[in-house]
């Protein structure tokens, strides 16, 4: 679907939403678009908007807002749409031990994650890569999936197409899910549950004689 804008992108009125919106606003400025409007909440979103863009947002937002911008409502979640829908898509893409971390860029509607994609970027996910490298990672893809759907949209056009394939919810993590058990067998084992781990929220533990002991790691260049 290729829907054509009826004025320039410098001159509609936007709506930026969530706490990662200034990765978005960044690329605005960065585009010389800044006829925008920082917001803290939904309630703030009228009828007077042209787009909103979301990021950092976790909140069901009402389908009679979704239908308040002229163009729409969109955000962004880490996983190849539809696949990975849901809950904590970092930790969910290694443990589905996937190559890329993807940025899927959609159209918001009533579903969960079920909007139409504007675009999708990939970044590599290396071997040693912790949660605080995949973090960085998803920002900066973040931000390149952000720009390659604004240069869509400079030349007049948004470009929407369905989610094609199967699709699958991922369940909610819990600080649980940071435990680690005898299934952590091997050294390899180990650095595939320990590198998805947050060391500050929720940082990787075992349980011995009725004791939590929490681990902290590091990744260094010194293998002496």
């Amino acid at each position: 679907m290729i829907k054509k804008l009826q004025k320039n992108i410098t001159d509609c009125s936007i709506g930026v939403l969530g706490f990662r919106g200034n990765l978005l606003t960044e690329v605005l400025d960065k585009n010389e678009i800044t006829n925008y409007t920082t917001l803290n909440d939904v309630s703030e979103i009228t009828n007077d908007f042209d787009f909103i863009f979301v990021s950092g947002y976790y909140r069901i937002i009402p389908e009679d807002i979704l239908e308040k911008p002229k163009y729409g409502i969109y955000c962004f979640h880490e996983s190849p749409l539809p696949e990975g829908r849901g809950h904590a898509p970092i930790q969910w893409s290694l443990l589905n031990k996937r190559n890329n971390l993807t940025i899927s860029m959609f159209k918001i509607d009533k579903g969960v994650d079920t909007g139409l994609l504007c675009y999708q970027y990939n970044v590599p996910i290396g071997k040693m890569d912790t949660y605080k490298i995949l973090e960085n990672k998803r920002q900066i893809g973040l931000q390149e999936c952000f720009k390659s759907f604004l240069d869509e949209v400079k030349e007049g056009v948004i470009v929407l197409r369905e989610q094609s394939g199967l699709g699958n919810y991922q369940p909610k993590r819990s600080p649980k899910d940071s435990e680690l058990t005898k299934k952590n067998y091997s050294i390899n084992d180990l650095w595939e549950s320990i590198r998805m781990c947050d060391n500050e929220n929720f940082p990787a533990f075992f349980k011995i004689n009725s004791k939590k002991v929490i681990l902290k790691y590091e990744v260094t260049d010194d293998c002496e």
